[in-house]
């Protein structure tokens, strides 16, 4: 290749200046944040990607089948007209987009739901529940962690029986609560198909009790997994999975303390704090959790399982960032945060990067009992 010197003045002049400018762009191009990999605060993430199984309880292929029949299937409720899905369904995150579930006697889902008994508490997601309890070191209990809003359960077994205890969510007033999984269990018996199935998940001529209903189904909400976020894959990684702005984000949200209750993997820190939520009106009588204190919620998945907070009294996510403006609480003591604008929309951003829309959605077509799948959810 030959290069050919330019003598004309005027022409050399701003050949000059165009490769002075192409260089300034080659030097300012190298250090933009896109190219930049910034370490995430050792106080978040990503999710394992393997599940630990409770010793008395190993996951199978057959008790993940019985545990969907079972979550799916009106069957357990006393009316039979509500399932643990009716709640929970796979369209809506394993939540639902309402801020109080409606209960036993409703009809449709989610937010065409109508009638029914209100429940007091927004529905959380079943997503990620395999993992709760897991800290910033990734270790975990899952016989002695925590569930629900007030964190009265210590694992998905002894989660799982709690709706079909519960007159507003499952049982009505058909039977007593002391009767209510002994009569569930009668129901199951007298199905062959359950007979078979639970024979095939826990050995043959198994008796159908609690124990046993509660293993299925908290065995198929171990399954429901979504630990592959783009945020998990930067945490991994993967320096191309998040752009400039989540990164902006992510570093906000480590610089405004979120990560003092929002840590670890599932960004919770599983404990019970009072934030002065919002009482929501369609209540009766102010529900008060635990001395005014619930749970810190996971933000994985949040924007498909809005409204927020345990009663559903925030509408979206802006707001919800928005509501942490006001107020940082740590140890009794509270400050203005003071976000700008950018600052909430660069966090939401984030926030929307812990999404992982990769998980099971599968519908059966039928429940061994033959009642409606799902309940009077159509």
């Amino acid at each position: 290749m030959y290069i050919h010197i330019i003598k004309n003045e005027w022409t050399s002049k701003y050949l000059l200046q165009y490769i002075k400018m192409c260089c300034l762009l080659i030097i300012f191009s190298s250090c933009t944040p896109e190219a930049e990999y910034i370490p995430i605060d050792d106080r978040i993430g990503a999710l394992p990607k393997i599940i630990i199984d409770p010793i008395n309880n190993p996951t199978s292929p057959e008790k993940i089948a019985l545990g969907r029949a079972l979550f799916w299937d009106p069957i357990l409720s006393g009316n039979k007209d509500v399932a643990c899905v009716t709640c929970h369904h796979p369209s809506k995150g394993y939540a639902e987009h309402i801020d109080l579930s409606l209960g036993v006697g409703g009809r449709g889902l989610s937010e065409n739901r109508e009638g029914g008994t209100l429940v007091k508490r927004n529905a959380p997601t079943i997503l990620n529940t395999a993992f709760n309890g897991i800290g910033v070191t990734g270790t975990y209990d899952p016989l002695n962690t925590v569930m629900f809003w007030d964190n009265r359960s210590i694992s998905l077994e002894e989660q799982s029986l709690g709706p079909i205890l519960s007159m507003e969510e499952m049982r009505g007033d058909v039977y007593t609560e002391e009767n209510a999984v002994a009569i569930v269990s009668e129901r199951l018996s007298d199905i062959p198909v359950y007979v078979t199935m639970f024979n095939a998940a826990f050995g043959t001529n198994t008796i159908i009790n609690g124990d046993k209903i509660s293993k299925a189904i908290a065995a198929f909400e171990r399954s429901l997994v979504a630990n592959n976020s783009r945020f998990d894959q930067y945490a991994r990684g993967n320096t191309a999975a998040l752009t400039q702005e989540e990164v902006r984000g992510m570093n906000a949200f480590v610089e405004a303390k979120c990560t003092a209750c929002h840590s670890g993997p599932m960004f919770t820190d599983f404990e019970l704090h009072d934030l002065g939520v919002p009482d929501n009106s369609k209540l009766a009588i102010v529900d008060d959790g635990i001395n005014g204190k619930f749970r810190t919620p996971s933000l994985r998945n949040l924007p498909q399982t809005g409204p927020y907070f345990h009663n559903g009294t925030i509408k979206t996510l802006r707001d919800a960032v928005g509501f942490y403006n006001r107020i940082e609480i740590n140890d009794d003591a509270a400050r203005e945060l003071n976000f700008d604008g950018d600052m909430i929309d660069s966090i939401v951003a984030f926030l929307q990067a812990l999404n992982d829309d990769d998980f099971d959605k599968t519908i059966p077509e039928s429940v061994p009992s033959g009642l409606p799948v799902g309940g009077n959810i159509q």
